[in-house]
This record gives C-alpha cells, sequence and structure tokens, in this order.
C-alpha cells in the first residue's frame, strides 16, 4: 500500500533558464546533451509499481514537472507542464547485455525537453520465472542534472518502486540553479576572465594533447557510443590501499591512466594531456543545496597531466591532485559558473559559433567523471542491486567522457565515445589500456 503523498503547486512557478542551464539548453540543441543511469533489480517489477515510483518522483521535485519554453527572445524559461509524466518503455530481452545497447540509443535521441526532462526504461528478462531480473536506465537532460543528481532519481524510483510502504512525500521547494548559489567572493566578472585565461594561458606554454580521430567529425553530426568495463571488488580494494599508501586519491590515478591512454592513442611516447575533471560544489554554495537535490554541482576544473617513460602513475596522481586542490582553493569552478553570465550566448545560431570554437581551442577534450560511491544499498524491499552503472553524451565540446561509479564493491567505467574520433575497436583499446593502468600498477 502506498502513503498518501503530497504535491504542492505553488512551488511550480516558471523560471527563466540560468546561464548554465542555458548554456546546455543551447549545447542539447546541436547535440543531445543526455545523463543515463542503469541499475540492475534482481527480482519482480510490475508497470504499476514503475508508473508508481515516476509519480513519486515527480510530486517531490518541482524541476521534472517542467519543460522548456524557447521564448525566441534569448531566454528560453522552465514552465511548469499541464501534464507531467516521466515516460516509461518497457521491453524484455534473452540477452545479458542489452542495456548497453539501448544506453547508445539513449544517448544519440534526444530529449523533448519542451515535453519534460527525463525518461525510464525497463528491460526485462526471464519475466514470470523464478530468476526474473530488470535493468531500469534512467535518462535526464544534462540542462538540469549532474551525474549525482541523475543517481538520486534512479535510486528513489527503485525505492518507490519495491518498497510495500512510502512515506508521504511533500513537494520541495523551488531551489534557485546553482549560478545564483555562487559567494560574493567568487563573483565578477574579472575573475570569470582569469579564470578563463589562465587554462588558455597554461595551453598555450604546455601544447597539451587531446584526443582527436583522423577525420573531423561535425559538430551536429557527433554520436556517442560507449565501451564498459569493470574494476571487481579484490583489485579495487588493492587499488584504493595503494592510493592510501601513495597519498594520492583513487580520482588521481584514474586521470593519470586516461592521460597515458591519449598519449599511446596519438603514437606520442611522453607528452601532456589536458584532462576535464567535474568537481562537486555544494558545499561552497550559499545556502547550501541537500544533498538529494537536483541541479548541475559540478563545474570542470582542468589538470595537465604528464605522462611518459619518466613520470609513474603515482607521480601524475600527486601533480592531478595538487592542480585540483589549487583549483578549489583558488574558487575557479566557482567563478567559471558564476561568470556564465557574461559568457553564455542568448541564442542558438551565436552559441554554435561559440561552441565551435570552444571545440577548437579548448585545451582538454577528455573528462574524468568520477562520481566516487554512490548512495546504493545492496538491497532494497527485499531485491537485490547491483550493475550501477552512469553514462553521458559528449556535449559536441568533447571527443570522450570517462563515467566511473562505485557501488556494491566494484567500479564500472563507461568510456563514451565519440564514434568517429574513435572506432569501437580503438575505443576498446583504450579502455582495456587504462584498465590495465588500474589493476597492474606498483606502488611507489
Amino acid at each position: 500500500m502506498v502513503a498518501s503523498r503530497t504535491a504542492t503547486t505553488t512551488t511550480d512557478s516558471g523560471r527563466e533558464l540560468s546561464p548554465s542551464e542555458r548554456w546546455f539548453w543551447i549545447i542539447d540543441r546541436i547535440s543531445p546533451a543526455n545523463c543515463v543511469g542503469r541499475v540492475r533489480v534482481h527480482g519482480r517489477l510490475t508497470t504499476e509499481q514503475l508508473e508508481r515510483a515516476t509519480a513519486v518522483v515527480l510530486a517531490e521535485y518541482p524541476l521534472l514537472r517542467m519543460g522548456v519554453v524557447d521564448t525566441g527572445d534569448g531566454h528560453p524559461r522552465a514552465e511548469p507542464l499541464a501534464e507531467p509524466r516521466i515516460p516509461l518503455r518497457q521491453f524484455s530481452c534473452d540477452e545479458n547485455d542489452a542495456w548497453q545497447r539501448h544506453i547508445d540509443t539513449e544517448m544519440i535521441t534526444p530529449i523533448e525537453v519542451s515535453a519534460g526532462f527525463a525518461r525510464l526504461a525497463d528491460i526485462a528478462y526471464a519475466p514470470g520465472a523464478s530468476d526474473e531480473y530488470h535493468d531500469l536506465v534512467l535518462t535526464i537532460s544534462h540542462i538540469i542534472v549532474d551525474g549525482r543528481s541523475l543517481m538520486t532519481v534512479l535510486r528513489k524510483i527503485i525505492e518507490y518502486a519495491v518498497r510495500d510502504e512510502i512515506e508521504p512525500v511533500a513537494s520541495r521547494p523551488s531551489v534557485a540553479p546553482s549560478d545564483d548559489l555562487i559567494p560574493v567572493a567568487a563573483r565578477g566578472f574579472w575573475r570569470y576572465v582569469y579564470t578563463t585565461m589562465f587554462d588558455q594561458a597554461a595551453a598555450l606554454a604546455l601544447r597539451p594533447r587531446r584526443l582527436r580521430g583522423k577525420v573531423p567529425v561535425a559538430l551536429p553530426d557527433r554520436l556517442t557510443r560507449a565501451i564498459y568495463r569493470k574494476v571487481p571488488a579484490e583489485p579495487l580494494a588493492e587499488l584504493a590501499d595503494d592510493c592510501r599508501r601513495a597519498g594520492v586519491t583513487v580520482h588521481g590515478v584514474l586521470a593519470s591512466a586516461v592521460a597515458r591512454a591519449i598519449g599511446a592513442a596519438a603514437g606520442s611516447t611522453g607528452g601532456i594531456a589536458g584532462i576535464g575533471s567535474p568537481v562537486d560544489f555544494r558545499g561552497l554554495l550559499e545556502p547550501q543545496p541537500d544533498t538529494d537535490e537536483l541541479g548541475n554541482y559540478a563545474p570542470v576544473l582542468t589538470a595537465f597531466v604528464r605522462y611518459g617513460a619518466g613520470v609513474s602513475p603515482w607521480q601524475a596522481a600527486r601533480s592531478v591532485n595538487r592542480q585540483l586542490s589549487r583549483g578549489v582553493r583558488q574558487r575557479r569552478h566557482l567563478a567559471t559558473v558564476a561568470g556564465m553570465r557574461f559568457g553564455t550566448p542568448r541564442t542558438v545560431h551565436t552559441g554554435t559559433r561559440i561552441v565551435e570554437m570552444v571545440d577548437r581551442r579548448a585545451p582538454w577534450n577528455v573528462s574524468v567523471t568520477n562520481l566516487g560511491r554512490a548512495d546504493f544499498p545492496e538491497e532494497i524491499g527485499g531485491q537485490r542491486l547491483s550493475g550501477v552503472t552512469v553514462a553521458a553524451t559528449n556535449s559536441c565540446v568533447s571527443a570522450l567522457t570517462v563515467a566511473i561509479v562505485t557501488a556494491h564493491e566494484e567500479m564500472r567505467i563507461a568510456f563514451c565515445y565519440v564514434d568517429g574520433v574513435l572506432t569501437a575497436a580503438q575505443a576498446a583499446h583504450f579502455a582495456d589500456r587504462v584498465i590495465a593502468e588500474l589493476v597492474s600498477r606498483s606502488a611507489a
């Protein structure tokens, strides 16, 4: 039995998209800007359970009850929908990895954001049998969420679907976008200029490697595919122990491994690779959003990672950690988001030109998006969970997103590449190099 829930309408007032939201809206008009999460539920799931769960999530989050209205004047708005819903697609399949092909479909299929920001797919295996299980694949537009927010919604859908009873869920009060929560000390035009020019100046001096294909792929033609790998419990525990002994983070080692793979893909035996790392800044915002709030709270900081025979993975990891820590201390990620009101274009036409410029001049086109440990219990309502995975499109200004999430004592990595910049075989080789780096390094 589902307990009653309350959804007020007083918080459902529309608002103009913030500059950072408008940036992703413009990108999405050029090429899909989608975030995708997947988890496997071992047990029975029905249409009624999933529709109930999406209804509760809609009741809780005002943003999910909205869609984008293109006003035509450069001020697109998020407005409440008359009949908000999260479309549910269900199908059965005999192939255990059908979810991988479905995520590829999700990443190349735009979300019609005028009608809502999310959609859900339920892939059933052996429906009706004693060993029935399901892959739930949730896709939400990057306009309104980052990877952690996506995982929050996916976890709640499962909780609301499989529990016999649900506590009353009230609609959350509307929360301002992250742009409006930047502390005053991190705002200002000149801070934004400094932050923007810092990476450009460093790139001019260091000449970092970027991932390049043999033939350029036009922005509207950039479709994201993915190759999946995982680090099981035992080697993951060994990696974490080695990182603690070396005084570095797992993220630093991940970035080091990706930098080496970029060099190998370029046929380079040594050099520097530019790596983008989204950094969660919820804790620095004023007021600080709830950990379960939806939004984009992970702007990118750049690290320039040296690789080659004379550079150990631990040296490279320490460099990554130092660069990211310095960027956080200097609040460069805050200044970047606060300054988007100075740099975000008003129209898709001018936005396309700026996206093309960013694509040409950005000091990196590979990001390492590490969500860390996801808040997914081993079991909910008597049903076991496994296979937590996150993936993302490249939003047409990058060539590869290495998306990582750790849950249930294993790390899953999606190598989300632009088809044409890499082939499937090249992406698989790239992924295998990174995994080999992670599981075969020796502490120094």
